[in-house]
């Protein structure tokens, strides 16, 4: 116990040391430990992929090849993630490339409007938060792992990033105000949610970190505003184009702000008295919020550009976003030695991480789910004698999430919650982590499943 103090304390104490080595390797180092979820969404399409949808069998099994590597590796596992990052990738190639037949030379690839890569980032965000939000009040949860206070590009810093990224990746640029008015079905009940979760926590007494989001707002709050506020900033421009400058120039404007004092006052140990300064932390990161919201409507727009492409059409997209994935990585790596990488302030570097975070896994995604991975039984041909996809099987447990993701994160809130409350997690040895945390992924994952499969859609 005193070893896991030590290295708490020391951990708060690295996060004041702006100018180091620490932010790069954290953003490499929590990268790398999401690689196991995507590896099982892969393995779970290769696996399980000529099952039907909606087969029991098909959930459990993808369960195991999903749910249950991550909990042990950010857990018991942490220190073998990469090994099994590697063995697994190593397996899934050489698995491919001998026994995976190339696609037809006149193949056309269906991009569509709503692309299986967002879907997948999309759950990768869920699926990930859903395990981190309950197995950090687990001793065996990595300290390294936790959400920085200050300054650090820790795995659970991601969460919040990622949520406005695949917000972004599915909404629309707003062009008139007539179209602020249908917010109301978006934004809303996002609120209504960040409310509802204050005035129970405030009930029950139970414990928020303040330095998270602020006293009285929360991760619902934060969306809800960053949606209203970037459809109000996106009147601004007169084309999805031009959304690119105007988020880059929000960015530089948030951050010459963080620069000139705003950073120190929110990291600073001043009391959260008075609503502004109880809830600096959720109030100043605001506008980099929208900068990364309205960055993702432009990927997405720029990504669907063409409904269809050709081979060469695939490889060209996906080296342009290789491209921007390691240039975001250098000012990444630039940012944490001059500006830092602070999700609490959701500083420049902040989201240039998250942003090529998200480029990257939709790369690995676009190469697999998209190149790769296709079945010749759902080929057919167009009248002009093209090659065209019909569908792609995503894993049940994706899909669950796409239709349900909401009400995925909320379950999972609730029995957090309610393992806190009657479980006492942080008393718990390391098998009973496992297994404590190995019924609540199934629980959450299986409501949303039985949901799927009675074709219930909520949120």
């Amino acid at each position: 116990m005193e070893a896991e103090v030590a290295n708490f304390v020391e951990h708060e104490l690295n996060e004041l040391d702006l100018k180091s080595w620490r932010s790069i390797k954290e953003s490499l180092d929590s990268f790398l430990t999401i690689l196991p979820t995507v590896l099982g969404f892969i393995l779970s399409r290769l696996l399980c992929g000529h099952l039907p949808l909606q087969s029991t069998r098909r959930f459990l099994l993808e369960l195991l090849l999903i749910g249950l590597p991550t909990v042990i590796l950010i857990t018991v596992g942490s220190a073998h993630s990469y090994i099994y990052s590697l063995v697994v990738f190593l397996g899934v190639v050489v698995y491919i490339y001998g026994n995976v037949a190339p696609n037809p030379a006149n193949y056309v690839y269906k991009v569509g409007k709503r692309p299986i890569v967002f879907t997948l980032l999309r759950a990768t965000a869920y699926s990930g938060t859903c395990a981190a939000i309950l197995a950090v009040d687990f001793p065996s949860y990595p300290t390294d792992y936790r959400k920085s206070r200050t300054f650090g590009a820790a795995v659970m810093d991601m969460g919040i990033g990622l949520f406005v990224v695949t917000m972004g990746l599915v909404s629309q640029r707003a062009r008139s105000i007539t179209d602020l008015g249908k917010l109301r079905r978006s934004v809303i009940p996002l609120l209504v949610l960040g409310l509802a979760r204050t005035i129970v926590i405030t009930a029950i007494d139970y414990h928020q970190d303040e330095t998270e989001y602020g006293r009285h707002l929360n991760a619902f709050f934060i969306l809800g505003f960053t949606k209203l506020l970037g459809s109000c900033y996106s009147l601004l421009v007169n084309s999805d184009e031009q959304l690119l400058g105007l988020s880059i120039g929000l960015l530089f404007l948030h951050e010459l702000v963080l620069q000139l004092g705003l950073s120190n006052f929110v990291m600073s140990s001043a009391p959260h008295e008075g609503f502004f300064s109880a809830n600096r932390e959720g109030l100043s990161s605001l506008h980099g919020c929208v900068a990364l919201y309205l960055l993702s409507i432009y990927f997405a727009k720029w990504y669907t550009s063409h409904d269809s492409l050709s081979y060469q059409g695939l490889i060209s997209k996906l080296k342009r976003m290789i491209f921007v994935a390691i240039l975001c990585w250098n000012l990444v790596f630039i940012s944490s030695f001059l500006t830092g990488v602070a999700r609490v302030t959701f500083s420049f570097g902040y989201v240039t991480w998250i942003f090529a975070v998200s480029i990257s896994l939709i790369v690995i995604y676009a190469f697999f789910f998209e190149l790769k991975l296709v079945r010749p039984d759902i080929y057919s041909k167009k009248s002009s004698g093209d090659v065209v996809e019909k569908s792609i099987s995503l894993p049940t447990f994706v899909e669950s999430l796409n239709m349900n993701g909401l009400t995925h994160f909320m379950i999972s809130n609730f029995l957090t919650g309610m393992v806190n409350m009657s479980l006492d997690p942080g008393h718990r040895n390391d098998l009973e982590s496992v297994v404590i945390l190995s019924i609540y992924m199934f629980v959450c994952a299986g409501v949303v499943f039985l949901m799927l499969r009675k074709g219930i859609r909520v949120a």
